[in-house]
């Protein structure tokens, strides 16, 4: 098993190589710390939420949070965190100026070992074309068009526009081209990140995800 304490000493180097450049907001979690909080964040978080990495390692995701910040999401979020489970939503959140945004999230568990995971997130800016007419309501219609997606499953027309669900679709592909990169770095650098075993083993609790497979030039596309 990794050693806890240096986890983010080894990782960093490598996080810092994938993930710095990325235009999609990218965070990196530690749930076996007290209050989860995050050891990587990239320069696109930097933008979106206006707080420098140096003022929100070592800190819980919750100071995002604000007045209209649904605190049902919010729960379901920390449970998923508890479980080391992937999970989406959208959310109103908060920059550092006080400004609010929709905020599409998503969570997915990068698998070090049998033993040890740490949680990625991604998040974007959401603006939508069409609203509910309250703040509060319009988030919770994105909310529902994004997990319906996630499943698969129909979006009634009356929730979201088609404009709209095409963006929240593409949106979805970047975030899982994005947890394809760094869980293929981990691959490709499992011989210092990951405890002796089969090798075999390890890649199948690695390489998990839509994009598990898919041709690295496709995915660079997405992310571009």
């Amino acid at each position: 098993m990794l050693d806890d304490l240096d986890v983010a000493s080894r990782l960093l180097p490598m996080l810092r190589v994938v993930c710095d450049d990325l235009p999609i907001p990218i965070s990196i979690a530690d749930p076996d710390l007290d209050d989860t909080p995050l050891i990587y964040v990239n320069g696109a978080f930097e933008a979106l939420t206006l707080y420098r990495a140096e003022e929100v390692i070592g800190k819980n995701c919750r100071f995002l949070q604000g007045r209209l910040t649904d605190g049902t999401v919010t729960d379901e979020i920390a449970h998923a965190c508890q479980r080391r489970a992937g999970d989406s939503c959208c959310i109103i959140n908060y920059r550092k100026d006080g400004s609010l945004f929709f905020n599409m999230l998503a969570i997915q568990p990068l698998r070090l070992d049998l033993n040890r995971t740490l949680l990625m997130g991604c998040q974007f800016a959401f603006r939508p074309t069409q609203t509910g007419g309250t703040l509060a309501r319009t988030c919770a219609l994105i909310d529902r068009a994004q997990r319906q997606m996630r499943l698969s499953s129909r979006i009634s027309a009356d929730d979201i526009n088609l404009h709209d669900t095409f963006r929240i679709d593409t949106i979805g592909m970047r975030f899982e081209a994005a947890f394809t990169r760094v869980k293929n770095a981990l691959i490709r650098d499992n011989s210092s990140l990951m405890a002796q075993g089969s090798s075999l083993r390890r890649r199948e609790a690695l390489g998990r995800g839509g994009f598990a497979g898919r041709d690295q030039s496709h995915i660079e596309r997405l992310l571009g």
